[in-house]
């Protein structure tokens, strides 16, 4: 099987498997969603919960941007037999580095002219809120690493994939619990302390890029078998279990959910869920458009994803300036989050494509 898939994998060289394109254009849509709204949240509070449930179900879109990385990195190994892993993690993170410093050093200029003293910025980058969205760079490096230390390890048995997944869930219930109040205070005020960019919450995405690639053809056969029908109800399905557990954790919590908001297990099962639904799209099945445009913000994803987070703090800079005194209602919240969303991705990818033609792709692609 592994084997199989290799060859699946390997043998487009030249252009990446679309599907995983698209799984990247949908994610990257999904995560601007995040950072849409451009009015303090003092200003919506009655409709923040509700808006917060709604938009759940796309949460999907860091942990499956997170195993597509360790999907092509394994593939990267499993390609390169001559270099060794620490080698192609070596390149990897090097090849991180160049849009990590520099978007990095921006969103830091912008914060200290804003006024925020040095130790704050110190904060903010280690917890990856340097910027909306930072600490995915954070975290991505972490699971690269750890991925090149426990590789062997998981490919010595297919227990040692599950394996890993139980780790996770453990972990996650450690969270629940601690969330929950059975743990001393400290606990608590230490893994806030360590916000998003915490390993705990991200481990088990290791385990399921190594299991998507060894076994990407099966995935690719039960994609095919499954209707389109069938795979609406899955993906609905997942959405209102998805929905369910963010209520659940949120009721556990007397303020914002952050940065619990990953820690659930509905995350981590809409990874497989994504890969099978999406795995047997091909271009020849959708228009010629639509197909441009997943390539366009697939290719653009980096830096829509670094540039959408940067955007989106100073727009909320401005509309707390303007709005702080005023009220919305649910409905104008929809409206509101709707064109911020649309306007916010495509000046994302307007700025992509300019930095890029400006000689900046490293930055942006």
């Amino acid at each position: 099987m592994q084997q199989q898939t290799k060859n699946k994998l390997t043998s487009q060289t030249s252009e990446r498997i679309f599907f995983l394109e698209l799984l990247k254009a949908i994610s990257i849509i999904a995560v601007v969603s995040f950072h849409a709204i451009f009015i303090p949240r003092s200003s919506f509070i009655n409709s923040n919960a509700i808006l917060e449930t709604l938009f759940a179900p796309l949460r999907f879109c860091v942990p499956v941007l997170l195993t597509i990385s360790l999907v092509l990195f394994e593939r990267q190994i499993s390609d390169s037999p001559v270099d060794s892993e620490k080698a192609l993690f070596k390149k990897r993170f090097n090849r991180l580095g160049i849009p990590i410093l520099f978007w990095f050093s921006i969103a830091t200029a912008l914060k200290l002219i804003n006024g925020n003293s040095i130790l704050e910025v110190i904060a903010s980058i280690f917890q990856g809120e340097i910027f909306t969205g930072a600490y995915y760079f954070i975290v991505i490096i972490q699971l690269l690493w750890n991925f090149v230390l426990i590789r062997e390890w998981l490919y010595q048995q297919q227990q040692n994939i599950f394996t890993l997944l139980v780790i996770q869930g453990i972990l996650f219930l450690f969270v629940y619990a601690t969330v929950g109040g059975l743990f001393i205070n400290p606990v608590l005020q230490l893994l806030l302390f360590l916000e998003r960019p915490f390993i705990i919450y991200w481990l088990g995405y290791i385990a399921l890029g190594v299991y998507i690639y060894q076994n990407f053809d099966w995935i690719e056969r039960t994609s095919y078998s499954l209707t389109k029908t069938h795979k609406i109800l899955i993906l609905c399905l997942t959405a209102a279990t998805m929905m369910a557990e963010y209520q659940v954790l949120s009721s556990m919590v007397t303020t914002s959910l952050r940065p619990f908001d990953y820690a659930a297990f509905s995350c981590v099962f809409s990874v497989p869920i994504m890969f099978i639904c999406f795995a047997s799209v091909n271009e020849n099945s959708l228009p010629l458009p639509i197909v441009k445009i997943i390539k366009i913000l697939s290719k653009y994803s980096l830096g829509i994803f670094c540039i959408n987070g940067i955007l989106s703090q100073i727009f909320l800079s401005i509309g707390t300036q303007l709005f702080s005194q005023t009220s919305f209602n649910f409905m104008q919240m929809i409206l509101i989050k709707i064109i911020g969303w649309i306007v916010l991705l495509i000046m994302s990818l307007l700025l992509s494509i300019f930095l890029e033609r400006m000689g900046l792709k490293k930055i942006v692609c």
